[in-house]
């Protein structure tokens, strides 16, 4: 067993890590604690750091190249919560192999510390119970165990086994999760993604199959005949040099490609060659590589179509009002996308989850001004959008606690877009969101323990934040429920209902009609959005 550990087998070890978690991604996902019925937790990870190898292509295998640009990238890609959180302990990670070409068991556990620590100053409020318990119990438990000595390998077998027991304890430090019965799903996703490097390292096999990430067709209609070729081809190939051709020389090899595209990455693993060039004329990087030898694989993509694929979820606003500050919004259909402009936002994000940093730096970048009112708009949604926060100069950006489009969609039609005063604009905007009572309808899939309730399978629960507002076997009881406690109780007058595609007209038209035969003096209106999160919203004012 080898003591130490070098770029290629990093790499490889977060491959296999993130190809693990998604073998169990439904597991994880499933591990759904109430009252956020998200589902998204394993899915966040799996995506956050899939994407994250996938932005620094598969060329890079010397540790220090690799472990900067994954540093880097796998914070851009991170979206969700839970792929913030674990986004900023690969980083810490990484971080730690930028200046070294190979990993020993001193470096490795040092490298855990660094990214708990980051892991940590991630969240605002850390909440114990949670992914970042297991990451921290883990590894202080190997940092007493181990001197350093021991093999990567023998390091990562201890860290799995103590952080099992660390997720058993989650319930008992996170009252939520002993209320449901469960472990805590990013905690069980840290497990899932340590056991894929140990299979790597142990030389198992694991099926690079598909991630689980949202279906996405490549839109070649965005380019045609009167595209601006801007970007040029993301080129790579895999060469084996040949006897009988041009002698291969790797520093006069780069040497003459670096002439010939920028961006270049070259890398010699077991006498074949890794060529990744940004290049506007390929057929030139192949003529030439084709003097040493023959292609084993061969990859050409056309940047100025990834660029449009990655910038057509956010629509902007052509008419910017004259004040000192841009809005940023995220939406889950392009009907309520549209609305947002139509409201005044600047800029709108459409996706079918959580935005990932880099959409939220992307929206921002569109915007001219020197104050930019982000508004998430869910509650998964939160983390990545601080790091966006964090992460971008160009403006400062304030974060609003919207944690439903339904708080958005009462804040925007009531801002002064002229105003100058952005601390009178945010002041507005508190103002506003104060007096919002916010609930939400949803129709249990399993069986769930909620403190001394139980809500069964096809239950319709009520609830407001983490009150459970109610629990009814038919969609109508739990809609009149949350009424009855936002008119009695909070004495609001005014509700906006917000329901996804799920919901039939006649469903709706019933659920109106039992609002109104109630009798409050409501005034009531009824908007349709694809929300992932549940089949109602109701916003109170």
């Amino acid at each position: 067993m080898a003591k130490t550990i070098d770029g290629a087998a990093f790499r490889s070890m977060v491959d296999y890590a993130v190809r693990n978690l998604n073998k169990h991604c439904k597991t994880v996902n499933q591990l759904n604690v109430f009252p956020v019925p998200d589902g998204d937790t394993g899915t966040n990870m799996v995506t956050t750091i899939h994407r994250g190898l996938l932005a620094i292509g598969e060329t890079l295998v010397d540790l220090p190249s690799f472990a900067k640009k994954f540093a880097s990238a796998v914070v851009f890609e991170a979206r969700g919560n839970s792929g913030v959180i674990v986004s900023q302990f690969l980083k810490g990670l990484a971080d730690k192999f930028k200046d070294v070409d190979t990993i020993d068991g001193a470096l490795f556990i040092a490298a855990l510390e660094a990214g708990v620590e980051n892991a940590y100053s991630a969240v605002a409020t850390p909440v114990e119970g949670t992914m970042l318990t297991v990451l921290k119990d883990a590894t202080e438990a190997v940092k007493k165990e181990f001197d350093g000595s021991e093999s990567v390998n023998d390091i990562i077998t201890s860290f799995i086994e103590h952080a099992k027991v660390s997720l058993e304890n989650t319930p008992e430090l996170l009252p939520v999760l002993k209320e449901a019965g469960v472990v805590d799903s990013g905690g069980a996703g840290i497990v899932y993604l340590f056991e894929g490097m140990k299979k790597y390292l142990d030389g198992e096999s694991i099926d690079a199959d598909n991630t689980n990430e949202e279906a996405s067709g490549i839109d070649y209609d965005a380019f045609d005949e009167d595209t601006v070729f801007e970007f040029g081809y993301c080129t790579e190939l895999l060469l084996q040099p040949l006897n009988g051709r041009r002698p291969f020389l790797m520093e006069g090899f780069k040497e003459n490609l670096s002439e010939l595209g920028d961006s270049l990455v070259c890398t010699e693993e077991k006498g074949k060659v890794r060529v990744h060039i940004h290049t506007h004329r390929p057929e030139e990087i192949f003529a030439f590589c084709h003097e040493y030898g023959e292609f084993l694989t061969v990859k050409v993509e056309n940047m100025s179509v990834q660029h449009t694929e990655l910038t057509k979820n956010i629509m902007v606003n052509p008419s910017h009002g004259g004040g000192s500050f841009a809005v940023v919004a995220v939406a889950y259909d392009a009907d309520m996308q549209k609305m947002f402009i139509d409201m005044g936002a600047d800029a709108v994000i459409l996706c079918g989850k959580s935005p990932s940093t880099k959409d939220y730096i992307r929206a921002f970048e569109k915007t001219d001004k020197k104050h930019i009112i982000l508004f998430p708009n869910g509650s998964d949604a939160m983390l990545s959008a601080a790091q966006a926060k964090a992460l971008y100069s160009g403006a400062s950006v304030t974060v609003v606690s919207s944690k439903s489009i339904a708080a958005c969609y009462a804040v925007l039609p009531a801002l002064d877009y002229e105003e100058q005063d952005i601390k009178r604009t945010i002041a507005s905007v508190k103002r506003i969101l104060s007096g919002l009572y916010i609930a939400s309808v949803a129709k249990r899939k399993n069986p769930l323990r909620y403190g001394n309730r139980i809500i069964e399978r096809n239950d319709f629960y009520a609830f407001c934040g983490k009150e459970l507002i109610a629990v009814e076997k038919s969609v109508e009881d739990a809609v009149a429920a949350a009424v009855k406690t936002a008119v009695e109780e909070h004495g609001k007058e005014i509700l906006t209902l917000f329901c996804n595609s799920s919901v039939s007209e006649e469903e709706l038209d019933g659920i109106l009609g039992r609002i109104e035969s109630m009798g409050y003096p409501l005034e009531v209106s009824a908007v349709r959005t694809d929300s992932h999160k549940a089949e109602f919203t109701l916003a109170f004012e």
